[in-house]
């Protein structure tokens, strides 16, 4: 199935008295590469987040963020009056004179830290696992409708090259004639008048010059990379890899096109050819 490598995703789960979320982002990178932002408590959940994500995505650069807080803000008030009392007592033990204000609470609110997340146990890894999960299937999704649309556009443009293909192979056969021709009249030029053409001489070179402008095998490769780029598109193993390769074999077979037919109309064609073919490529390089 063919996949972009940029998506988006945002998973929720709630267990132990807490809510997590997880906010997952990726973007192109040759390799898989995750950037894990977890509380301290949890760092030892980040490998297990790794082989999570990796059973989604094959490349790519990951962003994960991971957040904790509690479940309602009725815990955090209940918390929060839990420490108000504790001063209170507190302050009597020792003596304190004055009575608590609003103001005390309010700037005891202000001052207070964030409630700790809950130690990393395995009840707690399945509730980040479980918010995990739902932002990877986001991602996934996105990835893959990214992809159906990068798949369209490189079938269009695969066709185009078909098109450019079909024009260099109709005339690859006119090239021999056409030497011939040019190569009598530039012998006929430098011959004395009344001086015969050796016809024999004439089409022996004509026969080396086919020989070297042959393009059989440069045409039956590329139409070979087409079809094998078409199975690529419409397989379901991640394909970003082999058709950034197959493009360079393209490449590479245009160039030796160019260069045996130097002096003709197909070095044009070829010129066309490599600028769509860049185009694809830089498609390719989008996918996963």
């Amino acid at each position: 199935m063919v996949k972009s490598m940029t998506g988006f995703g945002r998973g929720e789960a709630t267990g132990a008295g807490f809510a997590v979320t997880v906010e997952l982002s990726t973007v192109n990178r040759k390799q898989f590469d995750a950037t894990l932002w977890l509380p301290k408590e949890w760092l030892s959940f980040e490998a297990r987040l790794q082989g999570l994500f990796r059973t989604g995505i094959v490349r790519g650069a990951l962003k994960c963020s991971v957040n904790v807080r509690p479940l309602s803000d009725a815990d955090a008030a209940a918390a929060l009056e839990t420490r108000f009392r504790t001063v209170c007592d507190t302050a009597k033990r020792l003596g304190l004179k004055g009575e608590p204000t609003v103001s005390d609470l309010a700037a005891l609110a202000a001052a207070e830290t964030e409630t700790p997340p809950p130690e990393p146990t395995d009840a707690v890894w399945e509730t980040v696992a479980k918010a995990a999960q739902a932002a990877l299937d986001k991602v996934c999704e996105m990835r893959e409708a990214e992809g159906g649309r990068i798949a369209t556009d490189l079938h269009k443009r695969l066709q185009g090259l078909r098109d450019l293909h079909a024009q260099i192979a109709a005339l690859a056969p006119t090239l021999p004639p056409l030497w011939r021709d040019t190569l009598r009249k530039r012998i006929a030029e430098l011959l004395p008048d009344g001086t015969a053409l050796d016809a024999a001489t004439l089409e022996r070179e004509v026969a080396l010059f086919a020989d070297r402008c042959d393009i059989s095998e440069e045409l039956t490769r590329l139409a070979s990379h087409f079809t094998h780029a078409d199975r690529l598109l419409e397989g379901k193993e991640p394909c970003g890899r082999p058709l950034d390769f197959l493009c360079q074999e393209l490449n590479r077979e245009a160039n030796t096109i160019g260069s045996k037919c130097a002096g003709s109309e197909i070095p044009r064609l070829v010129i066309a050819f490599k600028t769509l073919l860049e185009t694809f490529r830089e498609q390719v390089q989008n996918l996963e």
